[in-house]
């Protein structure tokens, strides 16, 4: 692996509950009046103590997996990134969260996003994948097999890395015995005209164990199905996944696996200040749950908590830790996990 740069050692064979591969991404938020159409212009408000923009940590795969940390888990991520400042910046808040690290940094540039929030907490956003983009199959099968096989379920997304990349990473962890898990972030759509084909989204949808699809994702699917849980329904039998958990905003979860649909509501909250990286807060509090020991009710209320506590912040990645811990603990009203380390939280 050239230009590599790892973080913690090689401790023992299945020491890390999750590890990924994905998106890791500086994010520049930017506070506006109202999200523009074509040909329009506006100007942008200050935001508090940053002027015009501030600079957040991102990305699908890395705001994910900080959430989870958040509960005291093991986590890691691999893949391709750059030597730039953007990067060193990312880099230091994976240690300072601790993320384990396992990273190819020969990419021309890190990932970028320019964010744009009204004040309704509505978002758009605009990615430049960098080196993400650059990541292929070969770098994930030859660079970090060893890395993948030290978890005990991998995750994964579409959203910004390359289709035969992702498809590789799950393919090598199911060869290691990992369990696997998808975010599809992006529209089917979108993924085909930027990340790959619709045969290999197909076999990337086939390799998932669990899927988290958006509602807009997982109806492109099946435009012609109304219902999200005869939708979650049709995603499960047409690509033979176990478990499917679709987030639909403030209306909460819906969760499809051998035992049927249902819902988990969503937390009320007093108001949201940016909606950006709420289902990546809510992924990595499920999966966390789960590592934990919850049932996928609970792991998806502890997820609910977290998307709850994310759009109470400016950014998406927990910078706050112990705040927004804290504040999701608070919303939280499951039951309580055996495991040690929730006994430590708390």
């Amino acid at each position: 692996m050239a230009r590599s740069e790892a973080s913690g050692g090689r401790r023992g064979q299945q020491d890390l509950a999750l590890v990924g591969i994905g998106s890791m991404v500086l994010d520049r938020m930017h506070r506006t009046r109202r999200l523009l159409g074509p040909n329009e212009k506006g100007l942008l408000d200050s935001i508090p103590d940053f002027g015009p923009v501030q600079t957040c940590i991102g990305g699908v795969l890395l705001n994910q997996l900080g959430w989870a940390r958040l509960f005291g888990i093991s986590v890691g991520i691999f893949g391709r990134q750059a030597d730039d400042d953007s990067g060193r910046v990312l880099r230091a808040a994976m240690k300072d969260s601790g993320i384990e690290t396992h990273l190819d940094l020969s990419g021309g540039a890190s990932s970028l996003a320019e964010i744009f929030v009204d004040h309704e907490g509505e978002r758009a956003i605009y990615m430049a994948a960098g080196a993400t983009a650059e990541t292929t199959a070969a770098h994930v099968r030859e660079d970090h097999s060893e890395f993948i096989a030290r978890g005990l379920r991998l995750t994964t997304e579409v959203s910004q890395l390359p289709l035969d990349a992702t498809l590789e990473a799950l393919r090598v962890a199911h060869e290691h015995g990992l369990a696997t898990v998808v975010d599809l972030d992006v529209l089917p759509s979108d993924a085909i005209k930027g990340l790959g084909d619709q045969s290999t989204l197909n076999a990337v949808l086939r390799e998932a164990d669990l899927l988290k699809p958006t509602t807009l994702a997982a109806r492109e699917l099946f435009p012609e199905i109304g219902s999200l849980p005869d939708l979650v329904s049709a995603i499960r039998n047409e690509y033979g996944i176990s478990t499917i958990v679709l987030t639909d905003g403030e209306n909460g979860s819906l969760l499809g696996d051998a035992a049927g649909n249902r819902w988990v509501v969503a937390y009320s909250i007093p108001k949201v200040v940016d909606s950006t990286g709420a289902g990546d807060a809510f992924f990595g509090g499920f999966l966390a749950g789960e590592a934990l020991g919850l049932d996928l009710e609970a792991a998806a209320k502890l997820g609910n908590a977290c998307g709850a506590a994310c759009v109470e912040q400016m950014g998406a990645f927990p910078e706050a830790a112990d705040a927004l811990r804290e504040r999701a603990l608070e919303l939280y009203d499951g039951p309580e996990p055996s495991h040690e380390l929730w006994k430590e939280l708390t």
